[in-house]
């Protein structure tokens, strides 16, 4: 029972990280952004037996009290060829992503504690989820914004992602807006991220809900992200600047989600005891909670 609630919490982390395919970039440098992230677990035992009820409402309570964060950041990301640093100071924890021929490699890791974890992930799979997108619904809204100076459209995509693992059942229903900018002086402004259009997008807010059920539990996900770019850098960028330290010490999440999940505890104690760990929930946020509705912007 606590293998499947790992098994889908684990499967949930590193599936959202890597939702778009990733190229060697031919940007090099770094880049700021504005992040408002909202997330929502919920979860409901559908067992009849009650030492499994107990037991799984008991880690379902510990799965939904960590690993969520609600509230306003900037982040800092450093690019270089296949390689991007990415920082998240709510948790004070840097993802670097790696993409190698058919593989991408993807560390988490905290300075606090001296940990993280990595797994690697095949890149067709990331390659599928483009495909679904470039068979969803795509927009052009007629709308325009100013970000960084440049004149950028707004596109709208949605889509549905299903999978079927071992009896593990899930929905995914995306809404994604897009600022695109098609001006050449930005780095990767040649390269399609919305079906059909290039461009650099400079804005992109994410409205997702993913429904999972086994025979035991049903277990849903409701994510909101909002990222708009507020500064660009093209500047020379040393190996190291991309790496992990030499005194992380790191851990197969593919293969052991429960230490996975052990860090991930262990760096929110460490956060909440030293008082960093704070959170202010963000105005005018609309999360989307019921896969049937017909969704609207």
């Amino acid at each position: 029972m606590k293998r499947l609630v790992l098994f889908v919490l684990s499967s949930m982390i590193i599936g959202f990280g890597n939702a778009v395919a990733q190229t060697e970039s031919t940007f090099e440098g770094e880049s700021t952004s504005t992040v408002t992230s909202m997330q929502k677990m919920t979860s409901a035992v559908k067992t009849k037996n009650i030492l499994a009820k107990m037991i799984l409402k008991s880690v379902m309570k510990k799965v939904e009290n960590n690993g969520l964060y609600t509230g306003t950041y900037e982040s800092t990301s450093i690019v270089k060829g296949n390689k991007t640093k990415t920082y998240m100071p709510y948790n004070n924890s840097y993802m670097i992503t790696e993409k190698n021929g058919d593989k991408m490699t993807v560390i988490t890791y905290y300075p606090d504690i001296k940990k993280g974890y990595y797994t690697v992930n095949d890149q067709s799979a990331a390659q599928q989820q483009l495909e679904l997108m470039r068979k969803g619904e795509v927009e052009k809204t007629g709308e325009t914004m100013v970000i960084l100076g440049r004149k950028c459209d707004v596109y709208k995509v949605k889509y549905e992602m299903k999978q079927d693992t071992a009896g593990t059942v899930s929905t995914t229903n995306l809404h994604n807006e897009f600022a695109i900018c098609q001006d050449p002086s930005l780095p990767e402004a040649d390269k399609e991220i919305v079906p059909g259009v290039k461009g650099m997008p400079l804005k992109f807010i994410n409205n997702t809900v993913s429904q999972t059920t086994n025979e035991m539990l049903n277990f849903d996900v409701q994510i909101y992200i909002a990222t708009v770019v507020k500064d660009i850098k093209a500047r020379k960028v040393d190996d190291e600047e991309v790496s992990v330290p030499k005194d992380i010490k790191l851990v197969d999440a593919d293969r052991n989600p429960k230490a996975m999940l052990k860090i991930i505890e262990e760096e929110q104690k460490y956060l909440k005891k030293n008082n960093k760990w704070v959170e202010k929930k963000p105005d005018e946020i609309k999360i989307y909670d019921n896969l049937n509705e017909d969704w609207e912007y």
